[in-house]
């Protein structure tokens, strides 16, 4: 099947799962491939990290959809959605109440804020990655969330992952990889990369899905295909070696599909 397009998520995908914020970042090689990738076919990111810290990371991008489609930019060009157009008093008072209990925590609970180009919070994240026990760390996070899905706001989690994102309304990676598709125009067969449940909308819309197992185990994604991490790099030499024509070989088939 020749490939139009290839959209992605970042963390956990094109980058190391467990590393801090400051350090998620591509590999030299990687790097390199994603950029000549791009000259050939579009290549976009759909994830939930915020635009602020995403587009530096990937300059080669032909779109981003940040904060799980909130956010967009397109070249020059940024859309925000105008449900987050301007400030979220609850979102705001949730953040700051987590804040001041994540401070009091043990075992590298953090929390990450999410803002948009106006500089109002449209989302934040509950990060245990450099937890030494991410079942404990995963446990102390739980009434947190619960917290805020009590205040009204959107949790979206993972049964592995070890993190979680809170929104101030429904969000959703189909929708994200929806609006990403048409605002930069792809009309052939997209592939698209993931390593988690919050992916599988996007999964479902891609006509070649694969997801990315780290060391840790895999969860059950709705994906076509599958590879380790460490395999991403091949896959991608494959893809160009074939003028971006995929065959079946090129992955693993997912038998929890």
């Amino acid at each position: 099947m020749k490939i139009a397009a290839i959209f992605s998520d970042y963390d956990g995908t094109l980058s190391q799962l467990e590393a801090r914020r400051e350090d998620a970042v591509l590999s030299p090689m990687l790097r390199r491939m994603l950029t000549k990738v791009s000259k050939h076919v579009t290549f976009g990111i759909v994830t939930t990290k915020d635009l602020a810290f995403i587009r530096e990371r990937v300059p080669f991008a032909h779109g981003i959809s940040a904060s799980c489609g909130l956010e967009m930019q397109v070249g020059e060009k940024i859309i925000l959605d105008e449900r987050v157009r301007g400030p979220n008093e609850t979102l705001e008072k949730a953040y700051q109440e987590i804040l001041k209990k994540i401070l009091q925590a043990r075992d590298n609970l953090v929390i990450e804020r999410k803002e948009s180009e106006d500089e109002n919070l449209i989302a934040f994240c509950i990060d245990w990655r450099m937890s030494r026990n991410w079942d404990e760390a995963k446990r102390m996070a739980a009434p947190l969330l619960t917290y805020c899905k009590e205040q009204g706001l959107y949790v979206v989690e993972s049964d592995v992952s070890p993190f979680a994102n809170v929104f101030p309304t429904k969000v959703d990676k189909g929708e994200a990889f929806e609006k990403l598709k048409r605002e930069i125009g792809v009309t052939g067969a997209v592939m698209y990369l993931g390593d988690s449940e919050a992916d599988d909308p996007a999964f479902q819309l891609a006509e070649v899905s694969i997801g990315v197992k780290h060391r840790r185990i895999m969860p059950k994604l709705q994906c076509k295909y599958r590879i380790e991490f460490f395999e991403l790099e091949n896959l991608l030499t494959k893809l160009i070696d074939s003028d971006y024509d995929f065959q079946e070989n090129m992955a693993t088939r997912n038998v929890a599909e």
